[in-house]
C-alpha cells in the first residue's frame, strides 16, 4: 500500500506540476533541438533551418503564441503530461518498493539501531527504479517530443496513431524506432537518482535526525519545495548535455543515431557551451516542476492520511482487549 499511495501521489504531483509549467518545457525543448548549419551536411534540411529561429525563452513562447495563439503554448501537452504520470507512478513505485526492500535487508540485524543510506546507496536504488520507468515509457516520450517539435498545424497530423504509422514507416515497419533514444534515456536514468540523493542528503543536512525519520509527510509545503528545487538543479547541470542529445534524436526529422554522435556535432559546431543550450528554461522548467512535484506530493499524502484517518474513525469496527476499547 505505502508503494502504490508513493507512485500515485508522485505521479498526479508530477502531473500538476507540469501542467503549470509546460509553455516553459515546449520552448526549451524547442530551443534544444534547434541545429546549427555549420559542418554536418545531413543536418542541412529544409527542416532545421525552419527550426534556427529562436533566441531565448521569451522570445519562443512570444513567437508561438502570435502564430498560434495561446493553444499553440499546449502543442502535445496531453501526451507530455500522460508520460510524465506514466513515467513518475512507475518511478516512484519501484523505488519505494526497492528503497523499502533493501532497508529491511540493510536493518536486519541493527538491534533497533537504523542504518541510513550512503549516497551511492541512494544513487543505485534510484538508477534501477528510473531504468525500469525508463523502459515503458520511453515510446511516449518519444511522441511528445514529436507533437512539440513538428511545424505541421494539422491536428491530424498531430495525433498519437498518426505519429506511430509515420515512426513505424520511417523504420521500415519495424516498431523499434518507438525507443529511439533509448540508450540515452537509459544514462540519463542519473538525473532523477542524483535529484532524490540530493532531496534526501539535504533534507538530512537541514533537518534534524528525528526530523527526517518521520518522512516528508512532516515537512511544509515550503520546505518540501526548496528542497525539490535545490536538488533538481544539481541534477540538471550536471546532466544538461544529455538532455540536449536526447531530444536532438527524438525530434522529427532527426538524423543523428547516436547520442554520442549528437553530442560531438554540438560541440563542433557550437563549442561547449552548445551541450548546454537551453539550459536556462530547462533549469525554470526543472526547479519549478520538481519543487511543486515535491510540494504537491506532500500535500497529497497528508490529504491521504487524513481521509484514512476519517474513515477508520467514522466505519471502522473498535475491538476489545483486556477491557480497553481500540479502533
Amino acid at each position: 500500500m505505502a508503494s502504490f499511495e508513493a507512485a500515485l501521489t508522485g505521479a498526479v504531483a508530477s502531473s500538476l506540476a507540469n501542467i503549470a509549467v509546460y509553455p516553459l518545457d515546449l520552448s526549451k525543448t524547442l530551443l534544444q533541438t534547434q541545429v546549427d548549419q555549420k559542418g554536418y551536411e545531413e543536418q542541412k534540411s529544409e527542416e532545421s533551418t525552419r527550426d534556427r529561429k529562436y533566441n531565448s525563452a521569451l522570445d519562443c513562447i512570444y513567437r508561438i503564441f502570435k502564430a498560434r495563439g495561446f493553444k499553440g503554448l499546449y502543442q502535445g501537452m496531453t501526451t507530455s503530461v500522460l508520460a510524465s504520470f506514466i513515467q513518475s507512478f512507475c518511478y516512484f513505485f519501484w523505488y519505494t518498493l526497492i528503497r523499502k526492500y533493501y532497508s529491511s535487508i540493510k536493518n536486519k540485524g541493527a538491534r533497533g539501531r537504523y542504518a541510513g543510506f550512503s549516497t551511492f546507496e541512494e544513487l543505485l536504488l534510484g538508477v534501477v527504479a528510473a531504468a525500469t520507468s525508463q523502459l515503458l515509457t520511453n515510446p511516449v516520450s518519444v511522441i511528445s517530443t514529436r507533437q512539440q517539435t513538428m511545424s505541421s498545424k494539422s491536428s491530424e497530423d498531430a495525433k498519437v496513431g498518426h505519429i506511430v504509422k509515420q515512426i513505424v514507416k520511417e523504420q521500415n515497419g519495424s516498431i523499434t524506432g518507438l525507443w529511439k533514444g533509448l540508450k540515452v534515456s537509459l544514462v540519463l536514468t542519473i538525473n532523477p537518482s542524483i535529484t532524490y540523493a540530493s532531496y534526501q542528503k539535504l533534507k538530512s543536512a537541514f533537518f534534524s535526525a528525528d526530523d527526517s525519520s518521520r518522512g516528508n509527510t512532516q515537512l511544509s509545503a515550503g520546505q518540501n519545495f526548496m528542497l525539490g528545487v535545490l536538488s533538481k538543479m544539481i541534477s540538471t547541470i550536471i546532466t544538461q548535455p544529455l538532455i540536449v542529445s536526447k531530444a536532438s534524436l527524438q525530434r522529427r526529422g532527426s538524423k543523428f543515431t547516436s547520442f554520442q554522435q549528437v553530442l560531438v556535432f554540438l560541440y563542433q559546431t557550437e563549442g561547449v557551451l552548445g551541450l548546454w543550450k537551453g539550459i536556462r528554461p530547462q533549469l525554470a522548467k526543472g526547479v519549478l516542476v520538481q519543487g511543486l512535484l515535491f510540494m504537491f506530493k506532500g500535500e497529497l499524502s497528508k490529504f491521504i492520511h487524513k481521509l484514512l484517518l476519517v474513515y477508520v474513525r467514522k466505519f471502522a469496527k473498535p475491538t476489545i482487549r483486556n477491557g480497553k476499547q481500540f479502533l
